[in-house]
């Protein structure tokens, strides 16, 4: 099928290679590519016939270096388009995005993946995926965000992501699943070395409660990982004498970090209660 839409029309490329991972994949594609514009669909997943003019055209409209749209998760035989009118764009500056890791602005999504994106070329000059690993996206939407001056964000849902029970997002906890935590603390160094002092401090809050999350999978599924679970317990007591010490971390985070660590549910009630205030307060000190 590819090879013959590349007979039918110059402007595709077919790149032959053994399979060596999706990161190598999308790094091949950024390399071979020519247009200003680039966008990544997962095999598994498919779009809407709208995804890439619609995404275009905010980019071209608000002069953004990102745009993103909704998405709907499908199942593995689904391939169905579900046609939804098209909402009010939101443009938000790079920084805010990067704070929406942390404070979730429900004006747009805060999934932190590479698809369902529309990309100036140029934020991938110096950008490539991790080479076989998983959980690549994490090592670098943050970086495209920062490097973004606006991003343009429409909730219309105009990318299909596959539930498969096969893939890697399917198969569950496994060790490779530690790839995302190293990720995760690259980009806390990454916001460190930005001079980003407030991002840091939030990311040190988010990072604690995902390895704790991560420990305690560790030790549900792999208990005889002695090793791995001391490692992951004693970067959390680091991280947390950080955290007390740091003015830049609100006293709510201080205060729901420790029952997040032995009850996670205790916190999502009250977060959500707390949310919308800190929310606006955060936005309004963003410059």
């Amino acid at each position: 099928i590819c090879e013959e839409y590349a007979k039918k029309d110059e402007r595709i490329t077919l790149l032959h290679s053994e399979p060596r991972g999706l990161s190598d994949a999308r790094n091949r594609g950024i390399e071979a590519s020519h247009g200003e514009y680039l966008s990544f669909i997962d095999s598994d997943d498919y779009i809407h016939p709208d995804f890439l003019s619609t995404l275009y055209r905010i980019c071209s409209e608000y002069d953004c270096d990102i745009a993103q749209c909704g998405y709907r998760r499908v199942s593995t035989n689904e391939n169905s388009i579900i046609q939804n009118p098209e909402r009010q764009s939101k443009i938000y500056s790079g920084r805010e995005m990067c704070y929406n890791f942390y404070y979730g602005i429900p004006d747009h999504l805060a999934d932190a993946v590479v698809w369902n994106k529309l990309y100036q070329k140029k934020l991938f000059s110096k950008i490539r995926f991790p080479f076989g690993k998983i959980h690549e996206d994490t090592a670098v939407v943050h970086q495209l965000y920062y490097d973004s001056e606006k991003i343009g964000i429409t909730r219309q849902e105009l990318y299909f992501y596959r539930n498969v029970p096969t893939s890697i997002t399917g198969v569950g906890f496994t060790l490779k699943s530690l790839d995302n935590l190293d990720f995760l603390g690259e980009r806390g160094e990454y916001f460190k070395e930005k001079g980003e002092i407030e991002l840091y401090a939030l990311w040190k809050v988010s990072y604690v409660r995902t390895t704790a999350y991560y420990l305690r999978n560790l030790k549900q599924y792999y208990p005889d990982e002695i090793t791995l679970q001391k490692n992951l317990e004693r970067n959390i007591k680091i991280q947390l004498r950080e955290i007390v010490k740091k003015p830049q971390v609100p006293l709510i985070e201080k205060l729901l970090i420790f029952p997040a660590l032995y009850i996670p549910r205790t916190i999502t009630v009250i977060g959500k209660i707390t949310q919308m205030k800190r929310i606006r307060k955060l936005l309004s000190q963003i410059n």
